[in-house]
């Protein structure tokens, strides 16, 4: 059976985002989902217009470090968009 818990992770999340991603623009279609003992945590980012394609995989590296060190145990899906 799949367990939806998007509601406690989303505060996390955009707390993170807010806090130590300024390049970021927002965060939609969050989901959060459990399968047994395994989660799952998927997002779409949108980076400000003014952040070049070339900098995501550096942006995405720390936002999923900090992700891991806040949700261990999580398989987390990240898919970037430019505003």
């Amino acid at each position: 059976m799949v367990f939806d818990f998007s509601d406690e992770y989303k505060e996390i999340v955009q707390n993170i985002l807010s806090d130590r991603f300024p390049q970021v623009s927002k965060i939609y279609d969050l989901k959060a989902r459990s399968k047994g003992e395994r989660k799952f945590l998927e997002f779409r980012l949108e980076f400000k217009k003014e952040i070049q394609t070339s900098e995501y995989p550096k942006i995405l590296e720390f936002l999923l470090d900090d992700l891991k060190q806040e949700f261990p145990y999580t398989e987390i899906l990240i898919y970037p968009n430019q505003g």
